[in-house]
């Protein structure tokens, strides 16, 4: 704080001298006294004076307070609010969203509405120095806008030609360096900017054609190409490119060549590798019968071409259409042309004597496949026919067994009609064979007999439907014949004396036998017991089938009337006897040996000794009376069940010697019809 003059005020008081007057002169004393009083009003004067001005100088220190306390609250606002401001519009400027006349004239409007606020609370005697103030900051903040429109200018203009110089490069180099150059005249950019841009699209035209060469080099695999490249490079073609770059270029150009040779290396390599494969492929497809593409065939050329396979391949595709006539025979027609083929070879000379055997050899082998296939994969066969085999899967026979049986006879039919004397049909393909009898397995007997009707319904009035259905039925069940029976059973519709249905006691017991706590008569036993019953009235798949069921029915009837076996020699006559007449349907007994036993002939199913009798002699007598032999000679012939049925599907007997020959009289067979027996 300043300090304030005082002068001698409130300090100093006149102070009286000692004036000694004579006694004698009073006049003295009175001018003495005069000069006193004088003395004393001037110092009061002086007084006044220093008041006065030590007053003008507090008032003027109190002005100046003002007005500081007035630029106070101008800074504070100055470095807040309009700084703020400031920053906001340079950022505007300096993005280039506002000129610097329009951030000039925002900061003034801002300027003088916020002025204008605290204005009245200013001092008045430093008005206008406040106000020059206030300006004068204002003002030194609009310098600065310009500088950053230019620099904003500038950047712009040094964005759009750099976008400018990214679509350039998108089109050819003539139409892209002129586009490119629209752009620069109209910036403000230096000229050595401008000059560098320039540079630095030729170099970058050069660097893309570079680049382009080499991918379209590798796209062909042209080594040629990437040498043609390299020559260019050393020759000085690229002349914005710098020698670095252009080394580096050199050294990628011959990476790639080496890159590609090695690759073409590999590829004969493999080429010659898979020689192999490719000619083994077109070797089946002529043996299989397949039409040959001529342009396949030339691929296979040359695939195989210079390598060992080349000769195979000429010979193959020589007599291919020979080979593919062969593929196309059946089985028994093309064993009969192999044989011919040898016999001529045998016979006659030849003046290509190594082909005859290389194309015989090859008759052989696809013989020998084609007979493999409908043996053992006959839907492949059928496949290789042009026919599209249905898949059988595990899940649908489970849901929905109709759908299995009918695919499982359409497939059958198809193999059927192969027409292939060696043909074993199996319905269901061996790929889905072990799933198939996995489910077949899991059905109740219910589901089981459910099915088997399905199948035999499904086969009905086809011809060799029962071949069908009989086919499926064995592959479901791994070989158990007693299925097959079953389903024999349930097309014929037999049942017991009492009513039972066969087929559900023999599926019933099949499903029994598997119990391994269940206690059964050894096997020995069995077949023991059925082969005194059934004596040669069955034999072969027949008799194998045939005791299969027998063995299932007894399993049923004992677990059915819960007859525990004591040990496995143990058996139950009664479950025997009925079990052997519902497996067999009956067997009769003739009156004539064969060897040491009678001989025993099978009769229609369920049908009683004297009725199969009476048919019999009538039958007999019936022979008689056309062939004029005596009935007692045809009663010494032996009865056997023939093959053939009558037209109306009547079982028959022929009336064999001990040689095992019919009966023919005049070239005509005899035989002896069962009127109305089916079954």
């Amino acid at each position: 704080m300043a300090r304030i003059p005082m002068g001698n005020f409130g300090q100093s008081m006149p102070q009286a001298e000692r004036t000694q007057l004579p006694q004698s002169q009073s006049g003295q004393m009175i001018a003495n006294s005069l000069q006193n009083v004088s003395q004393v009003a001037q110092q009061l004067d002086q007084q006044q004076r220093e008041k006065e001005a030590q007053q003008k100088q507090i008032a003027l220190y109190h002005d100046k307070l003002a007005t500081d306390e007035a630029k106070i609250k101008l800074d504070n606002v100055l470095t807040t609010e309009m700084s703020d401001q400031v920053v906001s519009i340079k950022d505007q400027v300096s993005k280039g969203v506002i000129s610097a006349e329009e951030g000039k004239t925002q900061l003034q409007t801002w300027s003088k509405t916020k002025y204008d606020e605290f204005a009245p609370t200013l001092p008045m005697h430093s008005k206008h120095e406040l106000d020059a103030y206030w300006n004068d900051n204002i003002q030194r903040q609009e310098n600065d806008f310009l500088p950053l429109q230019l620099r904003a200018d500038l950047q712009k203009s040094s964005q759009l030609v750099d976008r400018s110089f990214d679509i350039a490069t998108r089109y050819d180099e003539q139409k892209g360096r002129e586009y490119l150059e629209t752009y620069l005249t109209n910036s403000n950019l230096p000229e050595s900017d401008k000059a560098a841009y320039r540079q630095k699209y030729n170099t970058t035209r050069n660097l893309m054609s570079i680049d382009g060469r080499i991918n379209t080099a590798l796209e062909n695999g042209s080594v040629e190409e990437l040498n043609g490249l390299l020559t260019d490079l050393r020759g000085g073609q690229y002349a914005y490119v710098d020698g670095p770059t252009i080394q580096d270029k050199q050294k990628q150009v011959l990476s790639r060549i080496d890159a590609l040779n090695q690759q073409k290396q590999v590829e004969e390599n493999k080429r010659v590798t898979m020689a192999g494969k490719v000619f083994s492929d077109f070797k089946a497809n002529v043996l299989t019968g397949r039409a040959i593409d001529s342009e396949y065939a030339s691929n296979v050329g040359t695939s195989v071409a210079g390598t060992e396979y080349e000769g195979e391949y000429q010979f193959y595709k020589a007599q291919s259409e020979n080979f593919q006539k062969f593929s196309r025979l059946k089985t028994s027609d093309q064993l009969a042309m192999i044989n011919q083929q040898k016999a001529k070879m045998k016979n006659s000379s030849s003046t290509d004597a190594q082909t005859e055997e290389k194309v015989l050899a090859v008759y052989e082998e696809i013989y020998r496949d084609k007979l493999g296939t409908i043996k053992d994969n006959p839907n492949q066969a059928v496949r290789e026919a042009g026919l599209q085999p249905h898949d059988l899967t595990a899940a649908e026979l489970k849901t929905d067994s109709g759908s299995f049986a009918k695919k499982a006879v359409e497939n059958g039919v198809n193999q059927i009609a192969l027409k292939d004397a060696n043909i074993k049909l199996q319905p269901i393909s061996s790929e889905d064979l072990p799933e198939a009898k996995q489910a077949f397995e899991s059905l109740g007997v219910n589901g089981k007999l459910n099915f088997i009707g399905s199948l035999i319904g499904q086969s009905k009035g086809l011809p060799n439907g029962h071949k069908i259905w009989g086919a499926t039925l064995g592959q479901l069940g791994g070989g158990d014949q007693s299925y097959i029976l079953a389903g024999i059973a349930r097309l014929n519709g037999y049942k017991s004396t009492e009513g039972e249905d066969v087929a559900t006691a023999i599926i019933s017991g099949t499903q029994a036998l598997k119990n391994k706590q269940m206690i059964m008569p050894k096997d020995e036993l069995l077949k023991q017991e059925f082969n005194k019953y059934v004596g040669n009235s069955a034999s072969g798949q027949t008799a194998n089938m045939t005791f299969a069921g027998f063995k299932s029915i007894y399993a049923h009837l004992v677990e059915r009337d819960n007859y525990q076996h004591k040990d496995k020699d143990d058996i139950s006559k009664t479950a025997l006897s009925t079990a052997l007449s519902l497996a067999t349907g009956g067997v009769y007994e003739q009156d004539l040996k064969f060897g040491n036993e009678k001989w025993k002939v099978s009769k229609p199913y369920g049908m009683a000794n004297d009725a199969f009798e009476a048919n019999v002699t009538s039958g007999l007598k019936y022979i008689s009376s056309k062939t004029n032999i005596n009935v007692n000679d045809l009663e010494s012939l032996r009865l056997r069940r023939s093959d053939q049925r009558s037209a109306k599907g009547e079982i028959q007997y022929d009336l064999v010697n001990a040689r095992g020959n019919p009966l023919i009289v005049n070239g005509v067979v005899w035989r002896i019809n069962m009127k109305g027996k089916t079954k």
